[in-house]
């Protein structure tokens, strides 16, 4: 019943426009509250393996988690390389792409030697979101700080190419923080299965809402009253639509949130 609902819904968002102040998700409420364990206390990425099944990373350790979405426990752990400050993840099929904070994109395959592609220029950039873009055979990755002066005031979003495995030189987005938030830094991307583009920002609690296109659909604040936002920093969606958001520890307990989307 739930996959005719969420195809009626895409129907009827090709058929209009969506108010730049509404999102499908109550924000204020999520249908259901994770624990995670310490282990996850810097949890930084996430990424949907299945609807029963989201797989995570942390910014301390080379280890993929896998976290049952109806329990919110580890039922897996899998070392992927070597330690470092990890803060993304995205898969496609059995292939996982995990994002360190200097841009470096690691490609792991459990049964294939690791590959390494670098962003080029990576003096004073910080990255921290990943998603697979597969009907366009790319990675799009978050840049929280752009390493570029004139770039600052600037939400930056690059293309990785799954078939040159490179980074394009330009930016694939590049939205004025003015009307945004003039302090939105990205720490989490996702693609929602109507196409939207989610982007997360820590530091502003704010959520952002983008076309395939690119142009700005939605601007959410976060920073709610019942504070189920602390730190958010990953975000990832199951084929129904429904939306998950992690946040890392910062003086509470790591958290994964559940949002079923509104029909």
């Amino acid at each position: 019943m739930r996959t005719l609902l969420l195809l009626f819904l895409l129907f009827f968002l090709d058929s209009c426009t969506m108010p730049a102040t509404n999102a499908p998700y109550n924000l204020e409420q999520p249908n259901e509250t994770f624990i995670l364990p310490k282990k996850l206390n810097e949890v930084s990425g996430l990424s949907m393996i299945d609807d029963s099944t989201i797989v995570a990373v942390q910014d301390e350790r080379s280890l993929l988690f896998y976290i049952d979405t109806f329990t919110g426990k580890v039922i897996a752990q899998e070392d992927f390389g070597k330690n470092s400050d990890y803060e993304g993840i995205t898969h496609i099929e059995k292939t996982f792409y995990i994002l360190k904070s200097n841009g470096t994109i690691v490609k792991y395959h459990p049964n294939k030697k690791d590959k390494k592609y670098h962003f080029k220029h990576n003096k004073n950039f910080d990255f921290e979101g990943l998603c697979a873009d597969v009907p366009n055979k790319r990675l799009l990755v978050a840049c929280k700080e752009p390493g570029k002066k004139k770039d600052k005031e600037y939400i930056i979003i690059y293309a990785f190419s799954l078939r040159t495995k490179k980074y394009q030189t330009e930016p694939l987005y590049k939205i004025d923080k003015s009307k945004i938030h003039k302090k939105f830094k990205p720490s989490g991307i996702a693609i929602h299965p109507d196409g939207s583009i989610y982007i997360l920002s820590s530091v502003s609690q704010n959520l952002l809402i983008l076309s395939d296109q690119g142009p700005v659909k939605t601007f959410k604040n976060l920073s709610l009253p019942d504070k189920h936002f602390h730190q958010p920093e990953g975000i990832t969606f199951n084929s129904y639509g429904d939306l998950y958001i992690s946040n890392e520890k910062r003086n509470r307990k790591p958290t994964l949130l559940r949002f079923e989307m509104n029909f």
